[in-house]
């Protein structure tokens, strides 16, 4: 029996050496899918290791603690070093300042025991000793470790004094990485580190820009590193007081946000990829079935076994799909090897490049279960063939029983295949929402699909025949007993619709990150300017070319004292933003159009011209941190007088595009009162350092904070996470063409044989061309049309429910892609006959 069977598979490899240029689609298709599949799950598997295995690293502990308003209270403190060793770390910004010239920085002051884990990457720091004992007060001053650029910004080295906050310190040495740098995130400043007791020393903690508070971290290492219990008991021991905290993978801030839509992204390419490539195997193995159904009959009448035509067949199946599923696997895992440290860098965990054999294997089984399941149902076509139609006309086998298979034992290998899909995707993503809804919209799209066609046939069969003969020969081709047409619609209008969804889902995302980088990134920034300083600024850019955008904008300050009648005292906020609401007097603006760099979540942004009762716009952080909603009212004092405002609207906005306010005003409210202004300068390319020089020159009163780089670097990392999730985009694009071309091989050889036939008949070329293009074009019309209605609503739920971001569709680009997948399936399924009239009509007949 083991040498029939190894015989049986043999003669089967053998059988498939003359056909194997045809399979091309099909490896193709299965490839890009694993590929996609394997990439994305290295890369996931490779941080979630990163998290798990550096964890303590990451964070500077098991949780970090943080609050915007104040420091822990003694009793607080206890509270948390109850728990474990705890180290405190506080960030702010200040001005640094020597003899020859100022800068903005980025003030991180740490105390006893920082780091708990890792260590502070500087030149002049001991090994063995701690940066509080380092930095503390020597010879009357106290000591901090910079970074290497700001000793050429202020024209100073190490051992020479400079001015933070307007209280003198020592450069001690130069700082190269924080352990905790990671869960820091976005930060505008040069990095500079001190002691908290040279934090208590400065003279000035005032912020220099609008917006940018302090804020108190608190690192806790326990014996049981149990981040998520720690947090339990953390949250219980100090209650409903304002504390965020996070464990690694909270604070790993909002680049890995990015990149968590980036992977969602990717694995639903991965997924819809391989399903498309699973159409792909369905079409080429169904036709392949269909023209060797003389050689299927021939090999039962010789008596083949029902078992050895479908070994014959399935190890053409199985090698076919190993070789797409490996060369899947070998470009996944060179993908995953090099984007690895890219990744790693952008979000700020080491990623070495490694291989992970897990994501690796999960991948290659979904793609192997797809070639199976897909080529199963053609592989029992096959066994149904009978000799008998040999005495039959060319083609011509009988259909497949679909509704018999239901209830019989053949159905159980396509269940059992479905559920090791689902199963194997739900290990891959982790994400059972994602699977079960991808699951369930394929499965929906199919039976969509298949119900308007048959929909379609029946109410054609019923209408009266056109006097025209080539649209009534190509709706009769379409109506037909034999038609292909439910294979082609289905196979065109599986491969759109995910064409569809990926484009939407690529559209919304590249607007995400692009929204949030695209904007005119100032160069720099000044607060507290004076209206002739103003002035002056903007005639400086009517003069200097190198200064390309001048912006103001009104700035003032206020405090909140109640909300909804509520006073301060009694509300609860959760989240920084909430907390530096109510930490007394905020900067604020007022605006008679939104900022560009802002969009509204929810209400409705005022006129230009507005001169109603006074209406506030909150950041969307507000809603949840405060509780606050459209029509509440928020009171604020602002200088002796009180303004109560109703909330019109909540808007986000991207740090990426400048300095932004929490609390924005309508117009003619706040106008009356004494203002400065907020100035924001735009450099031309490579052109900083001479407006650095020319503002100093104009406005040497005024300091300029340079925040350009900071911002550039974030928005390049943005870029090429939408030049990438474009890129994807692209890639499966090519991949859904690819399988509207193979979708048209199904009947290829019975259209060459019917075109021949119509030619004998007396029919021009130009005729059946003709017949065949509005045939095909007609199909693929119908099943546009279906495709996009099933494709936008998928990529709506899932750009809502898994993505959460906001929906758009690029309807030149969808319009392009669908009139451009039309025209090729017209054009191809005209062009397949082309081969028919090379063949000498006399050597079809005979084989008739």
């Amino acid at each position: 029996m083991r040498r029939g069977v190894w015989a049986a598979i043999t003669l089967g490899l053998l059988d498939m050496r003359g056909d194997i240029r045809r399979f091309g689609l099909l490896i193709a298709c299965l490839a890009v899918g694993t590929a996609l599949i394997a990439g994305v799950s290295s890369v996931g598997a490779s941080i979630r290791q990163a998290v798990e295995r550096d964890a303590a690293v990451i964070v500077g502990g098991d949780v970090e603690l943080s609050r915007a308003d104040r420091p822990a209270t003694p009793d607080e403190l206890a509270k948390i070093a109850s728990f474990g060793k705890v180290a405190v770390a506080i960030d702010t910004n200040v001005r640094a300042q020597s003899d020859a010239n100022d800068a903005f920085v980025d003030l991180v002051s740490v105390g006893e025991g920082y780091p708990l884990v890792g260590r502070v990457d500087a030149d002049g720091l001991p090994a063995d000793t701690q940066p509080f004992a380092f930095l503390g007060r020597r010879d009357g001053s106290f000591g901090a470790l910079v970074d290497p650029l700001l000793l050429d910004k202020l024209h100073t080295r190490v051992g020479d004094n400079i001015e933070l906050a307007g209280t003198a310190f020592q450069v001690r040495g130069t700082l190269g990485k924080l352990p905790d740098s990671a869960v820091r995130g976005f930060r505008l400043g040069l990095p500079v580190l001190i002691s908290t007791e040279g934090f208590a020393a400065l003279a000035d903690t005032t912020s220099p820009l609008p917006g940018l508070g302090t804020y108190y971290r608190y690192k806790v290492l326990s014996a049981t590193h149990d981040a998520e219990q720690l947090r339990t008991g953390l949250a219980a021991a100090l209650g409903d007081t304002g504390w965020t905290i996070r464990t690694p993978r909270d604070a790993l801030g909002a680049m890995v946000h990015y990149y968590d839509l980036f992977m969602r992204f990717l694995v639903i390419v991965g997924l819809a990829s391989l399903l498309v490539g699973g159409v792909s195997v369905w079409t080429v193995v169904s036709s392949y079935i269909s023209e060797r159904s003389t050689v299927i009959a021939v090999m039962r009448s010789v008596g083949a076994s029902r078992a050895r035509i479908f070994l014959h067949f399935f190890a053409q199946v199985a090698a076919l799909g190993l070789a797409g599923v490996g060369a899947g696997i070998v470009v996944g895992a060179a993908v995953g090897l090099l984007a690895l440290p890219i990744v790693g860098q952008a979000i700020g965990v080491p990623l070495a490049p490694t291989l992970y054999p897990q994501p690796l294997a999960v991948a290659a089984a979904v793609g192997l279960v797809t070639a199976f399941a897909f080529s199963y149902l053609p592989l029992q076509q096959a066994l149904n063939i009978k000799p008998v139609i040999l005495f039959r006309a060319k083609g011509l086998a009988s259909p497949f029983a679909w509704r018999g298979l239901v209830g019989s034992p053949q159905i159980i290998p396509v269940v059992v295949s479905a559920i090791a899909f689902i199963w194997l995707a739900i290990v891959m993503t982790d994400d059972v929402t994602l699977v079960a809804a991808f699951a369930a919209m394929s499965v929906v799209a199919v039976v969509i699909l298949r119900l308007a066609t048959g929909f379609a046939r029946a109410g054609l069969r019923r209408l009266p025949e056109s006097a025209n003969a080539v649209l009534r020969r190509a709706l009769r081709e379409i109506s037909g007993p034999d038609s292909n047409a439910p294979s082609v619609v289905i196979s065109i209008g599986m491969a759109l619709a995910m064409l569809i969804v990926v484009l939407a889902l690529e559209t919304n995302l590249s607007n995400e990150y692009l929204g949030a980088s695209a904007f005119d990134v100032p160069s720099f920034v000044a607060s507290d300017l004076f209206s002739d300083e103003a002035a002056k600024l903007k005639a400086l850019q009517a003069e200097d070319s190198d200064i390309t955008d001048v912006t103001t904008t009104p700035m003032l300050r206020g405090a909140v004292t109640a909300v909804n009648d509520t006073p301060v005292a009694a509300l609860k906020p959760h989240g920084s933003e909430a907390l530096f609401l109510l930490s007394g007097d905020i900067p604020i603006t007022y605006r008679s159009e939104l900022p560009k760099a802002s969009k509204l979540v929810e209400g409705d942004w005022w006129p230009a011209d507005y001169s109603g009762p006074p209406l506030v716009s909150l950041h969307q952080s507000l809603r949840s941190g405060l509780g606050l909603k459209v029509g509440d009212k928020v009171s604020f004092d602002i200088f002796g007088d009180s303004i109560t405002a109703t909330i019109a609207n909540f808007r986000d906005y991207s740090w990426q595009g400048g300095i932004d306010f929490l609390v924005a005003f309508s117009p003619g409210v706040l106008e009356t009162y004494p203002a400065t202004l907020l100035g924001a300068v735009k450099a031309a390319p490579g052109r900083e350092e001479a407006v650095e020089r020319s503002l100093a020159a104009t406005l040497p009163d005024v300091r300029f904070v340079a925040i350009g780089e900071t911002l550039d670097q974030i928005t390049k990392a943005l870029g090429q996470l939408s030049l990438a999730a474009t890129s994807v985009g692209g890639l499966a694009v090519g991949n859904g063409l690819l399988v509207l071309i193979g979708s048209l091989a199904s009947g290829r050889q019975q259209r060459r044989a019917d075109a021949l036939i119509t030619k004998v008949l007396g029919a021009s070329q130009l005729e059946i061309i003709a017949v065949f293009a509005l045939q095909y074009l007609l199909l693929a019309v119908f099943a546009a049309v279906l495709a996009t209605a099933l494709g936008l609503a998928a990529a709506w739920g899932l750009t809502l429910a898994l993505l959460d971001v906001e929906f758009t569709v690029n309807s030149g680009v969808l319009a392009a892609i669908i009139v451009g997948a039309v025209a090729i399936v017209a054009a191809l399924g005209a062009t397949t006959v082309l081969g028919a009239f090379r063949t000498a009509p006399a050597r079809l007949l005979r084989e008739l």
